[in-house]
């Protein structure tokens, strides 16, 4: 039962919420509109819009239908019949007794990778639930990831975080080697991650130069540390060490790789070093390299697998490159 003490209340409510000079309207349909009560929130990316299961349930029991993927600001547009109160901005047009405004928020962000997405997800149950949807996001082929380029020798085929983003946040990656007759993977260092090469099919030679002062004699030189791996051997390759591996054989050699970091970064040492300016490149070399033979050295080394060790080429009758 309405008492005259409740509708004098609501009047005098409505009275002053349509005081506020924030385009606020009374709603001609007045008490004969007996609608659900409707919201919107705004939020970073958007609006997202609902609806309380039911009109009367109270706060405490009010169930809305909103997205999870959003971050809602206190700014709020609550519908009453026959009146509109807007706390907050008002920079939300009122909602009134027709229903919502704007269109539902999508379900996660767009313009972002999945990596991206999953770093962004509260917890690993939101990433895999919200982003890594299919089961066949945690399926990677490294047969289906060849290029078959762009080195003659061979290729280094990366499973990364960029390339499977469901490796996200485990702190693993993995590169497996496809090297052809006497083909090189050239020295290079790995930024954030120790690897462990497993050799799988065929021979190769490894060598690791791990840093300063690592020597191998009085003199002070560089200790290199070289073997020769068989199928199902493996050596370590520190985080930052000097390292490279070569197909020693006439016929193909492939290893798998697993290192410590989804991200775990690759540095050709050969054209890092080239890439440096020419005078500091000349001084490093005592000056023996003139500006022209730069260039030249630039033009000849080859991308990330290349042909090059001179006396596989001759046994298996493989020229070189001119």
């Amino acid at each position: 039962m309405v008492t005259t003490s409740t509708v004098a209340a609501i009047l005098v409510f409505c009275s002053l919420s349509s005081a506020k000079p924030l385009n606020k309207k009374w709603h001609s349909s007045g008490w004969a509109n007996t609608g659900s009560a409707s919201y919107t929130t705004t939020s970073i990316l958007g609006t997202a819009t609902g609806w309380p299961h039911h009109p009367h349930e109270t706060s405490s029991t009010a169930s809305y239908y909103s997205s999870l993927s959003y971050a809602h600001s206190a700014s709020t547009t609550v519908d009453v019949p026959g009146c509109t109160a807007s706390p907050g901005s008002g920079d939300s047009s009122s909602i009134g007794s027709s229903g919502n405004t704007g269109s539902p928020a999508p379900a996660t962000p767009t313009g972002l990778s999945k990596v991206a997405q999953i770093l962004l997800s509260d917890t690993r149950a939101d990433a895999i639930n919200n982003v890594l949807k299919d089961d066949a996001d945690f399926v990677f082929d490294f047969n289906k990831a060849r290029k078959f380029g762009p080195g003659a020798g061979g290729e280094i085929v990366q499973a990364n975080r960029k390339a499977f983003p469901a490796l996200t946040g485990t702190g693993i990656g993995m590169a497996v080697g496809f090297l052809g007759p006497c083909g090189f993977n050239t020295p290079h260092v790995h930024n954030r991650a120790t690897e462990l090469l497993i050799v799988t099919a065929g021979r190769l030679v490894s060598e690791m130069v791990v840093e300063n002062g690592v020597v191998e004699d009085a003199g002070g030189k560089p200790r290199d540390v070289t073997n020769v791996l068989g199928a199902l051997q493996a050596t370590p390759y520190f985080m930052g060490a000097l390292h490279t591996q070569y197909n020693p054989d006439c016929g193909n050699a492939t290893f798998v790789s697993p290192l410590s970091s989804e991200d775990f970064g690759a540095n050709t040492m050969a054209q890092a070093y080239l890439a440096l300016e020419d005078d500091t490149i000349r001084a490093a070399a005592g000056n023996q390299i003139d500006g022209a033979d730069v260039d030249k050295f630039r033009s000849i080394i080859s991308t990330n697998v290349a042909l090059g060790v001179e006396q596989c080429l001759q046994k298996c009758n493989i020229p070189k490159s001119s």
